[in-house]
């Protein structure tokens, strides 16, 4: 369980700080689960772009989320990042940091954070910060749907993860890769970060024609059950004449 946690938490991290592209659709039917707990996704149907100011608040947010302390500084950080990246809210908010600060938790708070202002982490509770949305950002929730989906399947494993500590090293190489008014510095790609560990710990860097390989693979057991599945309708509907 943990090897697919660690492979789907960097997938995704990888996409949203390296890339900038989001798979926007991470149902079950879109995950392949390979060989020594890989995993690959497919079906890429639904895709956001992050440009650099938007992946910049990502990891800020992220930063703040996996430090989170309850601190009226932390809240109005994370509620400045949320409200930055372009949500607004219904008016007439007690303390609109507390609801903005809710929400950035709700994406990628501890699971066990106390959302500040009473919220609820509910989400259909009267008291959901959710609820006072008056406008969420597609790209955010594209976002929100690939975090969501990695607690899910954490808790549905029994598996304590933490998507903000997960995500806080890829967050910080961001922060130092991505370009400033006066200089572009290392792509995210080559930096610490990029690297993974194979089964013996190894560090080394994703090569070209592994990831090809992969992909080949991929197409080729989809190929071998696709076909199967033809075969076995085209059957059915010929003992259906006799």
């Amino acid at each position: 369980g943990r090897r697919i946690l660690e492979a789907l938490t960097t997938a995704y991290g990888r996409m949203i700080f390296s890339s900038g592209f989001i798979h926007g659709d991470p149902h079950p039917g879109n995950i392949f689960i390979l060989e020594g707990g890989k995993v690959a996704l497919i079906d890429c149907g639904q895709v956001a772009q992050l440009f650099r100011e938007q992946r910049l608040l990502v990891a800020e947010a992220i930063l703040a989320a996996s430090i989170y302390d309850g601190s009226r500084g932390m809240i109005e950080l994370l509620a400045n990042c949320v409200r930055k990246f372009g949500v607004t809210f219904f008016d007439g908010q007690a303390d609109e940091d507390a609801c903005a600060a809710s929400v950035a938790l709700y994406l990628f708070g501890e699971k066990d954070v106390i959302f500040p202002g009473g919220y609820s982490k509910e989400e259909f509770s009267s008291k959901s910060p959710l609820r006072q949305l008056k406008s969420f950002p597609m790209e955010l929730v594209l976002l929100g749907r690939a975090s969501v989906l990695v607690k899910g399947v954490a808790a549905r494993l029994g598996v304590d993860w933490s998507v903000a500590k997960k995500w806080a090293p890829l967050a910080k190489d961001a922060i130092t890769a991505l370009c400033s008014e006066d200089e572009c510095r290392l792509p995210a790609w080559a930096l610490q970060s990029a690297m993974h560990r194979d089964d013996a710990g190894v560090s080394e860097r994703l090569r070209f024609r592994d990831a090809a390989r992969g992909c080949a693979s991929l197409v080729r057991r989809w190929g071998i059950e696709k076909a199967a599945t033809m075969l076995a309708s085209r059957k059915k509907e010929e003992m259906s004449k006799e």
